[in-house]
């Protein structure tokens, strides 16, 4: 019998384009499979990188998405679920990540692994 991987299994898309508008559309290089309303943490975005990427204001925050086709999604706030208006940040430029936030976890010990209780 093999088990799954022990951990999260990570699911990351590379970004192609961050809209300046509102609500703030994100396009990812393939189809992301990203469910909709699904949470995801946008990352590699912040002006310290060897090479400027432009919307720093959404780097490596989450936020809750709405699919609109199967390589773009608009973002929402986590909490109030308004669109993100992302009109006056700076313009993107290259490179980030899109990864997703990760609802439920699943432990598979090791067939070695002695619990205490």
């Amino acid at each position: 019998m093999t088990l799954p991987p022990i951990g999260q299994i990570p699911e990351r898309v590379p970004i192609v384009a961050i809209s300046n508008s509102f609500p703030c559309e994100v396009t990812t290089e393939f189809a992301h499979g990203f469910p909709n309303k699904s949470f995801v943490r946008l990352t590699d975005l912040n002006g310290n990188m060897p090479v400027p990427r432009g919307e720093d204001p959404l780097n490596n925050s989450k936020f809750r998405i709405i699919v609109t086709a199967d390589t773009t999604f608009t973002l929402q706030y986590p909490i109030s679920f308004l669109p993100v208006d992302s009109t006056y940040y700076a313009p993107y430029v290259e490179g980030g990540s899109c990864n997703l936030v990760q609802t439920t976890f699943i432990f598979y010990p090791s067939p070695n692994q002695v619990f205490p209780n």
